[in-house]
């Protein structure tokens, strides 16, 4: 039954069930606006258990989402183009002395240019860097024979299109 006082009620229960909705990314234009913020200290679940670093279920639903990511790039001796890592600290790696045993933290990402970008050798950067792109979960292999667990795949500046790969500047945002 319709009631005055029910009638009253229901603007405030449509905006808090649309609050909720853009909330849990359940509007399609919102969730493509403003992209889900991914913090390295989500990545494990807590605490470590006898079975080592568990993915968490933010990490886990993260996966195929459009995340925000802050971090560092890893310096390489060898950087391969168009990749790089993103870890929570600083890190500079000697593939050179060290091969295969790198000091790569458990929470690392291999993070991808744009298609336009692919070909792009990047230079270290020192600061912190936050990082837009669409975040892949589970094991992949890849040709260089490094297995990644978790990748970042950036998204192209606005106006760039796969033709253009004259640029010389990579699509990082460094914060202050």
């Amino acid at each position: 039954m319709v009631t005055a006082r029910s009638l009253l009620n229901f603007p405030r229960r449509s905006a808090l069930l649309l609050a909720c909705a853009l909330a849990c990314g359940a509007c399609p234009a919102a969730a493509a606006e403003e992209p889900q913020t991914l913090r390295f200290a989500d990545f494990f679940a807590q605490p470590i258990g006898p079975r080592g670093p568990q993915p968490s279920v933010v990490l886990l639903a993260a996966h195929n989402q459009r995340v925000r990511l802050t971090g560092y790039m890893v310096t390489q001796e060898r950087p391969r183009p168009g990749r790089f890592f993103l870890v929570p600290r600083p890190l500079i790696m000697s593939e050179h002395a060290d091969g295969e045993a790198d000091d790569l933290p458990p929470a690392t990402v291999l993070v991808f240019m744009p298609p336009a970008e692919r070909d792009l050798v990047l230079p270290p950067s020192r600061g912190l860097l936050q990082l837009t792109g669409l975040l892949q979960v589970g094991r992949q292999e890849h040709d260089d024979g490094r297995v990644s667990w978790v990748r970042l795949l950036l998204e192209p500046r606005a106006g760039s299109t796969d033709a253009d790969t004259t640029r010389s500047t990579p699509t990082l945002a460094a914060t202050p």
